[in-house]
């Protein structure tokens, strides 16, 4: 019988990962609120609505007389809960809602990972502004403000005087849907993304990459995340140090089986803190292409058998090429353009994966000023033999965009 698959969500660009879920034995159904025309050439059934939303992705799969489906997953798209709504209903494998709420909803998965003894950021849950006052004065400044529900760093913002934290926390909590707010002390050191798989208590690490952030306060007081890039510069011990602590957080959350997204902080003075665990596969084309680049690792196929309940093939886990590969973006800030031609054309050059706009860009468009991690103009995937050279290669590309904005008038 044709295996039925749900793909409930695309993040950036993932939709270019769908025609490698194509088989003669597969139905792919796939629901986003983003359709492209690559979603409608690789989908057997499309659906378009919120795939954060499990009762209107419900509805919609009703609507189109599906009454049976064999898995359901998330690429890219940060929606867990919804996922696990759906795959309950169908009877499909899958994390309990409640474990998809513990690791999305930022003040639970604190409170579970501090219960577990991780190391943690100081960090306090308010619901008003009077009450994010108190949790500024209980963590201490610099802090870090983040509405609790949401995902792509809206609304995270870093605050550094007692005077700014009536209107930052005003504005996150505008944008919590659940009206919740977690305030986090604010710490430095070098930033990380661990993708693996965590099957019955062991932890399968298939990417290791780092996050740029050199211009990470450019756009005070929000963050700027310039990308990833692998290899690491962590060395062997370092990163298995990590690990354990991603499978520490992973067993406190109940993570199992599931695939993993992480982002880990290691502090100047050697400390390991877990910032972000959630139960999906990395967006924004990481872990299927970044990631893949310089390892020449696949998840998705293991992706498939997990949402399908099957045993992994930890075979295809294990790197096959030891190259460098990088994501650098450009913040869109500001400005008016005047001409914009197609990025495929810089594309075209040795050890570049892909070049693409963040956003719509036609003559005349008013791009705003940058306000978080959604803001991004434009980014390319670049590639090469060691990590210098693909930085060099981005870093040309980026600069060779067709795209001009009108000079300001005095």
């Amino acid at each position: 019988m044709t295996e039925r698959l749900l793909v409930c969500g695309l993040g950036s660009g993932m939709d270019r990962s769908l025609a490698e879920l194509r088989s003669p034995r597969r139905e792919l159904v796939v629901v986003t609120d983003t359709p492209t025309e690559r979603a409608r050439e690789a989908a057997d059934v499309l659906l378009v609505c919120d795939p954060a939303d499990g009762t209107a992705v419900l509805a919609e799969l009703s609507a189109a007389g599906i009454d049976r489906l064999d898995g359901v997953f998330s690429l890219g798209a940060d929606n867990p809960p919804a996922v696990s709504v759906v795959a309950h209903r169908f009877g499909c494998p899958g994390l309990p809602l409640e474990t998809a709420l513990d690791c999305t909803l930022k003040d639970r998965r604190l409170a579970i990972l501090r219960e577990a003894g991780l190391d943690l950021p100081r960090f306090a849950a308010a619901e008003s502004v009077a009450e994010a006052l108190r949790a500024v004065a209980e963590v201490g400044l610099p802090a870090v403000i983040k509405p609790s529900d949401q995902t792509g760093s809206l609304g995270v913002v870093k605050v550094d005087s007692p005077g700014a934290v009536r209107e930052l926390a005003a504005e996150a909590l505008r944008l919590s849907p659940v009206g919740r707010i977690v305030v986090e002390e604010f710490l430095e050191g070098t930033e990380h993304t661990l993708a693996a798989f965590m099957v019955d208590g062991e932890l399968h690490r298939f990417g290791f990459a780092d996050r740029e952030y050199g211009r990470k306060e450019e756009f005070a007081p929000y963050f700027f995340e310039g990308g990833d890039t692998l290899p690491s510069r962590l060395t062997g011990e370092q990163i298995e140090e990590v690990t354990d602590t991603v499978r520490r957080g992973a067993l406190a959350l109940r993570l199992d089986p599931a695939v993993i997204n992480t982002d880990i902080l290691r502090t100047r003075d050697g400390r390991v803190v877990l910032l972000e665990i959630t139960c999906r596969i990395t967006g924004a084309r990481i872990a299927t292409e970044v990631m893949r680049l310089a390892t020449g690792v696949d998840p998705l196929p293991n992706v498939v058998r997990l949402a399908l309940g099957r045993p992994l093939d930890l075979s295809e886990l294990r790197p096959t090429r030891d190259g460098a590969a990088v994501q650098r973006f450009l913040p869109a800030d500001g400005g008016v353009v005047e001409w914009v031609g197609d990025p495929r054309h810089v594309a075209r050059r040795a050890g570049v994966h892909d070049v693409f706009w963040g956003i719509e860009l036609a003559p005349g468009t008013l791009v705003p000023p940058y306000r978080g991690g959604a803001d991004v103009l434009a980014g390319v995937i670049a590639y090469a033999g060691d990590t210098a050279e693909a930085e060099a290669i981005a870093e040309r590309t980026l600069r060779a965009l067709p795209l001009r904005f009108k000079a300001p008038t005095r």
